[in-house]
């Protein structure tokens, strides 16, 4: 599998082909999709019709509809937009899902401003904060085409419900090979412990490029983190990784409240790990602009540059 060249293929691509071939091993998989398509797709709908659904855009009934798939003994997989399969699904993924351990997994396409051509309705920002607070679901945020494959078979092999984000279109891979352990829920990508950076999902390529621009401008050794599992959030991983950090960062691609930043800035207040901290991702704001994500990134100072220097203007307040 390590010679498979899968940065050359659309993220949603990796994932889907590696369900059908999951799909055509187990019999009990069944794909739910809320009007929403992805060329891989199109092969399990030709080979195993009977085991894929568009549900159309109705995606409280869908929820109903895999919980009951789930009780009937199968492992479902439902397929949409972002803010679709959260928000508007909230309730429903608290009680008929996750309340109930079932086998669903909730696959999620569109993070942060992927589809923000669409306007401020298709914005992927505010999904995984509302995620993080329903008990019992486990949740995870792909950023290169070796964790969105693996993802694909965590949902089948672990229990319970899930959330899992995966991106649109290519993205390089961080790792050789897929020999990480991505049970572990987090991943160190780039060494560094004088500062920091964690992060998660596709922001995270603007994180180490960031990162090098702050080496090269500081001096300072810059590390990554992806933490690609948020919840349950793997405690034990992170105080090894940064128990010895001088500074920590966040960076989301979504807004602040709630989200990865919140989560990590408790985590460090709980156990005692006490670093000058900073946040970045998108304030208490709706987005109403509409472009392409890069576009977007630069409106809410998200790319690699405008990240390098809001760093470095806090090093600086911080000295």
């Amino acid at each position: 599998m390590a010679e498979i060249d899968w940065s050359a293929e659309d993220m949603r691509d990796v994932f889907f082909d590696r369900v059908y071939e999951l799909a055509c091993e187990d019999e009990r998989i069944v794909f739910l999709s809320v009007d929403h398509g992805a060329f891989s797709l199109e092969k399990f709908k030709r080979d195993m019709p009977d085991r894929y659904i568009n549900t159309t855009i109705a995606e409280q009934n869908t929820i109903g509809l895999a919980a009951g798939l789930a009780l009937s003994g199968k492992i479902v997989y439902v397929y949409g937009i972002a803010p679709f399969v959260s928000l508007r699904v909230l309730e429903q993924i608290s009680i008929d899902l996750a309340a109930m351990n079932l086998p669903v997994n909730i696959v999620s396409v569109g993070a942060g401003f992927t589809y923000s051509t669409d306007g401020p309705t298709h914005q992927g920002i505010q999904d995984l904060p509302a995620v993080m607070t329903v008990p019992n679901l486990s949740v995870f945020n792909s950023s290169d085409p070796f964790s969105t494959r693996a993802f694909a078979e965590i949902a089948v092999r672990e229990p319970g419900a899930k959330y899992i984000r995966i991106e649109k279109g290519n993205l390089n891979t961080f790792f050789k090979d897929m020999s990480h352990d991505y049970s572990e829920g987090v991943a160190c990508i780039r060494d560094g412990t004088d500062l920091v950076i964690v992060s998660s999902g596709a922001i995270l390529h603007e994180a180490i490029a960031a990162a090098e621009l702050l080496q090269n401008e500081t001096g300072l050794k810059v590390g990554v983190i992806d933490l690609y599992r948020p919840k349950p959030l793997p405690i034990n991983n992170l105080i090894s990784l940064l128990g010895t950090a001088e500074r920590i960062v966040t960076l989301e691609e979504g807004l602040l409240g709630g989200g990865i930043g919140q989560t990590i800035g408790a985590f460090l207040l709980e156990n005692k790990i006490f670093r000058p901290f900073l946040r970045i991702g998108i304030d208490d704001c709706f987005c109403f602009e509409s472009g392409d994500r890069d576009w977007m990134r630069s409106q809410y100072n998200l790319n690699a540059n405008q990240i390098a220097k809001r760093v470095s203007i806090w090093l600086s307040n911080n000295e």
